[in-house]
């Protein structure tokens, strides 16, 4: 039953889809009085799909009940991504917190905008905090220097030095100095901004120039850390190994010398591999780790908990570091199975003696998990975001003591 004498033209549409017509009419309430004077009421799924045929794109948010006759909201947001629509989704349920959280998954997995699950009854101010993370449309824009990104012109980026790795910080734990940085390669667009490695590091893998990346970051990430040295800053750097370079046998000599043309030891360095990939061709990927443990490099092992093997490969190659993914620590404040995993993984890191590393972290409350745990080193938004050379370099000089032991990484 679409609300049209609320639509009042350029205003948000908002699709509200329950069969309990008690539950539509109290939420329609509470979002006209939020300030969503068009709000479009359906009560079954096959009337939610009736009336995105009619509205389209007008619409902003979907505001979904999970369980519902005929089609149940988890088969409404199956047939939502195959029209791929840019609404936001808001799920609502009075069903269980974990039931809750797989259908968010299940949205996420979709590549949808998931704004926020609520558990029902819901507040209006609960509706107003998820509703308040839309954003404006916007075109998009393709920076000059990604307009096209042939074979051609990814070399000639590299060749002319346009890739340049940013610095956030890692922070100890326990004394609460910063200890290291992880680099992230960017590409700094001619027309401002940066193009995210999500585009450009594909491209390159297709193209056949993963090996040049690696060695590009890697000659540049060596050159910052002489420099910091210079100013008595005792920084460790690891650099992010994609399988696709570590496939490359000639590889450790390769990035011996980098290392030793720059002045540096293999003990300066951590290699980090992302434990998803290591399953690839695993006995040349096992030679090339184990060859680089044997020259003195520090392997660690990135993003634990998301692949399919993680005791494996800690049995089977000399990882001295691990880095537990973030998604596991920004969960852990909402679900106890997050909870469970990340403690249990803090634990398993301590039992092998091995640096722990929490990414993710984006609040006090996720920190205080951390460290209760045992955790050893932590980064992420709650004590800064990546930044270039320069503001990276001030940053560690005001937070790092002098003759710390930190570490760097680098991302692809």
């Amino acid at each position: 039953m679409g609300d049209l004498t609320t639509m009042t033209t350029g205003a948000p549409i908002v699709l509200l889809v329950d069969d309990d017509e008690f539950h539509l009419d109290m939420i329609h309430a509470q979002l006209q009085g939020i300030g969503y004077g068009r709000v479009i009421c359906a009560t079954s799924g096959a009337q939610a799909l009736a009336e995105l045929e009619t509205w389209g794109q007008a619409i902003v948010a979907i505001i979904c009940d999970l369980s519902m006759p005929d089609m149940d909201g988890l088969v409404l947001i199956r047939h939502l991504a195959q029209r791929h629509l840019g609404a936001g989704i808001v799920l609502l349920s009075g069903a269980q917190g974990e039931i809750l959280q797989s259908a968010a998954r299940l949205v996420s997995a979709h590549q949808m905008n998931l704004l926020g699950v609520l558990a029902k009854p819901c507040s209006s101010d609960q509706l107003q905090q998820v509703l308040s993370r839309l954003q404006p449309p916007c075109a998009p824009s393709v920076p000059d220097n990604a307009a096209e990104l042939t074979p051609q012109r990814l070399a000639q980026a590299l060749a002319q030095g346009e890739f340049v790795p940013w610095y956030q910080p890692k922070v100890d734990i326990r004394s609460g100095h910063v200890v290291g940085v992880e680099a992230l390669a960017r590409w700094p667009a001619v027309s401002g901004g940066m193009i995210g490695p999500g585009r450009f590091v594909p491209a390159m893998e297709a193209a056949g120039l993963a090996d040049e990346l690696f060695f590009t970051m890697a000659r540049q990430v060596a050159h910052d850390l002489t420099g910091w040295q210079r100013q008595h800053l005792v920084i460790k750097v690891a650099l992010n190994l994609s399988m696709t370079t570590a496939l490359n046998l000639a590889v450790p000599e390769q990035l011996l010398q980098i290392v030793r043309t720059a002045g540096l030891q293999p003990s300066d360095f951590i290699i980090e591999v992302t434990e998803s990939q290591l399953m690839v061709d695993r006995a040349l990927i096992m030679e090339s780790l184990t060859r680089l443990s044997l020259m003195g490099f520090t392997l660690s092992i990135d993003d634990f908990g998301t692949g399919y093997s993680s005791l494996v490969q800690l049995i089977d190659l000399p990882f001295k570091e691990l880095k537990i993914d973030g998604s596991f620590v920004q969960r852990a404040s909402t679900e106890q199975k997050a909870q469970s995993v990340l403690r249990m993984a803090i634990l398993l890191g301590n039992n092998l003696a091995m640096q722990v590393v929490a990414e993710g972290v984006e609040t006090q409350e996720q920190l205080e998990f951390v460290r209760l745990w045992g955790g050893h080193m932590v980064q992420g938004y709650h004590f800064a975001r990546p930044m270039p050379l320069a503001a990276c370099t001030d940053y560690l000089l005001r937070h790092q003591p002098p003759a710390s032991p930190p570490g760097v990484c680098t991302r692809f």
